[in-house]
């Protein structure tokens, strides 16, 4: 069992007024180089470290642990401004957002609000509001989006524990490319509570970390029920206890290898390292079987449902703002107002066909491995509506081409997660991801734990 490992490896690094103050001049001290964060809360950082350590609650799960949380999630007292300048003078949101008071109330303390892409609507590390998010790798190529600060503020080191969210990409993605670990969990298992709609819904909360014990302890923390979620009710509360390395290892397991998911290629080198991980599986006693993806490329779909989300917030005012925002979030706005009834409901039934075609593909796997991204981390200066190259060949769209993997799960729920698979010949992090059935976060985790054990993935040094 790894809880053991988890209790000491987790509070080790923080637990104390003056290793927060420590952390905090970290962050404040890494903002020319990486700028991680839009705002970082000293005052209330150091308040709540104080508050702990008065009230002898050391014993909490997360007691001291930093965490950056992305601005587009409520912290109470900070303001929210999504990227974006529309929001940049954004009042104080008067109370946390569900899982930032469950973080709180199992002892971790909030550094500050992480950067985002404007509106979460990018796949970069940039945004009109605090302009580039830089990759401690290597600062050419992007550190992902659109948790990018969450990504960045976990690699190098500033934080335990990143809050994000991910409708498309924007946990595993940032993870992938910083390499650390980033965990989206079955639909609900996080409960949401800031959606506008809460059926239909396919964004996620997530987590990034650096290793398996702090994630497990995270999501036991926020993971349960809440009334505002339909999709989080009759569930257990997740419990990390159950995340047991021995019963997660490989040995029997069957792991469908899915090397494209509808895009038209994928790189030479990324290849070569998904089949690496493949034998490496296999070598832990697993066996690893190629699937064809027999489904068209799920982006289409999904692209009608995220730029009518994008309409319904911004169409109303899209003449007003169009010279303040992303050209980007532009375009996608305009095409959501183009959609019909009739496109909207034909993408929630595919959605539904997906779904259906996935949980068939687990009536013979115990795991589905993919690549995270068909190619190495693009150019950080990359424009989002810029067609994207794999090995020397223009392939097309970045959504469509880079990441199908990623937006699959969001529209069909299933918990995934992105594991570091070394670096590329660049630099730059790769990375593997591996999903399991719905609710399936514990067998997910301790795969994931036993593989750490056995094949330690290099962690950036911030030294």
């Amino acid at each position: 069992m790894i809880l053991t490992h988890m209790q000491i490896n987790i509070r080790a690094a923080t637990n104390s007024e003056d290793a927060i103050s420590d952390t905090i001049e970290r962050c404040v001290q890494s903002q020319p180089t990486l700028n991680a964060f839009v705002r970082i809360d000293r005052d209330g950082a150091l308040a709540a470290a104080r508050a702990i350590d008065a009230s002898g609650v050391s014993a909490a799960p997360l007691a001291g642990v930093p965490v950056s949380v992305k601005d587009i999630l409520n912290v109470g007292g900070l303001p929210t401004t999504w990227g974006s300048r529309l929001m940049q003078d954004a009042a104080p949101a008067a109370a946390d957002t569900i899982a930032v008071a469950r973080l709180r109330k199992a002892g971790a303390i909030i550094i500050g609000k992480s950067t985002t892409t404007e509106f979460a609507h990018a796949m970069m590390g940039s945004s009109p509001l605090t302009g580039l998010t830089i990759n401690p790798w290597n600062p050419k190529a992007t550190c992902g989006g659109s948790s990018c600060g969450g990504g960045v503020s976990v690699a190098a080191g500033l934080v335990r524990l990143a809050l994000t969210t991910d409708a498309g990409a924007s946990t595993r993605l940032p993870a992938a490319c910083t390499g650390v670990l980033g965990l989206k969990p079955t639909l609900g298992r996080i409960p949401h509570d800031l959606v506008p709609e809460g059926f239909a819904n396919f964004i996620h909360l997530g987590l990034i970390t650096r290793d398996v014990a702090d994630m497990a302890l995270a999501l036991e923390a926020i993971a349960g029920p809440a009334p505002s979620d339909p999709h989080s009710l009759g569930l257990s509360r997740f419990d990390a206890s159950e995340v047991v390395a021995d019963a997660g290892n490989f040995a029997g397991r069957r792991i469908g290898l899915v090397m494209r998911a509808g895009n038209a290629r994928i790189s030479r080198a990324m290849a070569e390292t998904i089949r690496g991980v493949a034998k490496t599986l296999e070598g832990y006693g697993a066996s690893v079987t190629e699937i064809e993806w027999t489904m068209d490329n799920p982006e289409p779909t999904w692209r009608i449902l995220q730029q009518s989300n994008w309409a319904a917030r911004l169409g109303k005012i899209i003449d007003e703002v169009e010279d303040r925002i992303e050209p980007s979030l532009t375009e996608g706005v305009r095409v959501g107002l183009s959609y019909s009834g009739q496109d909207l409901q034909g993408a929630l039934n595919t959605r539904t066909a997906l779904f259906r075609h996935v949980q068939k593909l687990f009536d013979g796997f115990d795991f589905l491995l993919t690549p995270v991204m068909s190619r190495e981390p693009l150019d950080a200066l990359h424009k989002p509506l810029d067609p994207i190259s794999i090995d020397g060949e223009v392939v097309g769209d970045m959504r469509r081409e880079w990441t199908p993997y990623l937006n699959l799960f969001d529209l069909t729920g299933h918990p995934a997660i992105s594991v570091p698979a070394g670096l590329s010949d660049s630099g730059v992090p790769l990375a593997f991801q591996l999903v399991a059935p719905w609710y399936e976060e514990a067998r997910l985790l301790g795969a994931v734990a036993f593989h750490e054990q056995q094949h330690p993935w290099q962690l950036f040094d911030a030294q």
